[in-house]
């Protein structure tokens, strides 16, 4: 089970690393309380900070996270992009 509060410090967390937008995508955006993960594309965050963050997010939230570089256009992206619930958005 994922909770909003796990979400939550992800998004902090990925705020803290300068990232522009974060959005939630697959099982825990769909069915958290199944969850066994949380999946986040992130934009904004990049090179070694982008892997630091991801570890920050685990190490904080007890909980696997998948971060995924929005920076860096993919057929993956683009499919999850839209599909996702965006937590974060720097205007």
């Amino acid at each position: 089970m994922v909770t909003r509060e796990q979400i939550n410090t992800c998004v902090e967390v990925a705020r803290r690393y300068g990232a522009k937008r974060v959005v939630l995508f697959g099982s825990a955006a769909e069915n958290p309380q199944n969850a066994r993960d949380i999946d986040l594309i992130c934009e904004g965050v990049s090179g070694w900070n982008f892997l630091l963050m991801g570890a920050e997010m685990e190490n904080e939230t007890g909980v696997v996270v998948d971060t995924i570089p929005a920076d860096e256009p993919s057929a993956f992206v683009g499919y999850n992009l839209p599909r996702g619930k965006i937590l974060y958005e720097c205007r």
